[in-house]
């Protein structure tokens, strides 16, 4: 996975591009959440005006807009001949959790923002295109697309907030001390949905969603060949 470097590192008089910037942004994200980023903290991190970012970025949608971008460089889509479409897609998806773990604060960005430029519109057409190989028709690569994806973009900001990486936590009762709490059913579970397994619960529902597209795909597949039959078996006029 791409790193975010330093901007210290970088020599304070090179010159901006849009790439540092984008850096930048992720870097006080990562550092102090999505709501803490102004263009006016931006630029002092550059040692520059907010002005001169409105050079490359025309608002800070614009801007946010690219950190998306760079967030899904993280999203590998795997080359058709490497790996079956099904396990393709499995590791599409746990590469959408890893980003999470690796920026908490900024993958709410993946989660709540809608794709909307042409590398965002690129990826979408990558992942749309291994449902496909599936034998999925356009409505249907377009609901499993949803209720997948839906699925890892909440798992992912749910473990952002049992990582207490959300605006203002409080201590989680669940990860701290589940032991003190008095409701019996949430007393057991606590162990099973603490942080160290949330892994195995995102796992599961992986098996749990690709089983059920396995059974889509294979009762498409039955559909068309049986409609082949019947067009076969068919009197000819």
């Amino acid at each position: 996975m791409k790193q975010t470097p330093a901007i210290d590192a970088v020599p304070i008089r090179a010159p901006l591009t849009r790439a540092r910037i984008v850096e930048g942004a992720l870097q006080l994200i990562d550092e102090a959440g999505l709501e803490k980023l102004s263009m006016r903290r931006l630029g002092a991190l550059f040692k520059v005006e907010a002005m001169a970012l409105y050079h490359h970025f025309k608002s800070k949608g614009e801007l946010l807009d690219a950190v998306l971008d760079r967030l899904i460089e993280d999203v590998e889509i795997p080359a058709p001949v490497s790996l079956p479409p099904m396990q393709r897609l499995r590791l599409i998806m746990t590469q959408f959790r890893q980003v999470a773990l690796v920026h908490p604060r900024a993958f709410i960005l993946i989660a709540a923002r809608r794709y909307n430029t042409p590398a965002q519109f690129a990826h979408y057409d990558g992942v749309l295109a291994v449902f496909k190989e599936l034998g999925l028709n356009p409505k249907q690569c377009a609901h499993w697309f949803r209720l997948i994806g839906g699925y890892v973009c909440g798992a992912g900001m749910a473990e952002v907030a049992s990582r207490e990486l959300i605006p203002e936590p409080t201590p989680l009762a669940l990860e701290r001390e589940p032991q003190t709490i008095a409701w019996p059913h949430v007393r057991e579970v606590a162990p099973h949905l603490a942080v160290n397994r949330l892994g195995l619960a995102f796992e599961f529902s992986l098996d749990v969603l690709f089983d059920a597209l396995a059974s889509t795909v294979a009762r498409s597949q039955s559909n068309e060949k049986a409609a082949k039959v019947r067009q076969a078996a068919a009197p000819r006029r």
